[in-house]
């Protein structure tokens, strides 16, 4: 007796203790999402294009497209867009010179994307277009946030002035 009473805490031991030997496995999980004009009032940019360049970083794909029409939030016909780099994470699988429509948020000032939105290549995307009618070309030559960049370097050579300035008016008066 006292040895199937052994045998018996040794198996229900070797049970519970299988979690904390097992690798861990994520899995991307998410609600369906809504239809596209629900999806086009939820997201910052609802555009189509045509994937120029996917530069994989780290755990993040870097995706730059030629925006051919765009319904919001883009108005210039090259964007970049970030998503995870496997589906495992929920990283849209984007290939170079094919067609996508992307649904995306702006995140940090970048746009993001990701496998539970409707994103999708154009060749399946062709219901989401119908619903959501026609959209806008691009016209902008402009690279998105290219004057935020150029305020940060006027912000910045000043900040270092008005230091400067500051530092040689102290050691001006503290020489005296």
């Amino acid at each position: 007796m006292k040895l199937f009473k052994v045998v018996v805490l040794s198996f229900l031991l070797s049970i519970l203790s299988l979690p904390f030997f097992s690798s861990t496995g994520y899995a991307c999980s998410c609600l369906p999402p809504g239809t596209p004009q629900e999806e086009l009032s939820k997201m910052d940019a609802v555009l189509t294009g045509k994937v120029l360049e996917v530069e994989e970083n780290n755990s993040t794909t870097k995706v730059k497209l030629s925006v051919s029409e765009t319904w919001k939030g883009v108005k210039t016909k090259e964007v970049v867009v970030y998503t995870a780099m496997d589906s495992a994470a929920c990283g849209v699988n984007f290939e170079k010179d094919k067609d996508y429509l992307v649904y995306a948020h702006l995140e940090d000032g970048e746009y993001t994307t990701y496998l539970c939105s409707r994103t999708a290549e154009l060749t399946q995307a062709q219901s989401d277009l119908k619903e959501l009618g026609e959209g806008t070309v691009p016209t902008d030559d402009a690279k998105p946030f290219a004057n935020f960049s150029t305020q940060n370097a006027v912000v910045g050579t000043l900040g270092v002035a008005l230091v400067l300035g500051a530092c040689f008016i102290y050691r001006w008066k503290n020489t005296k």
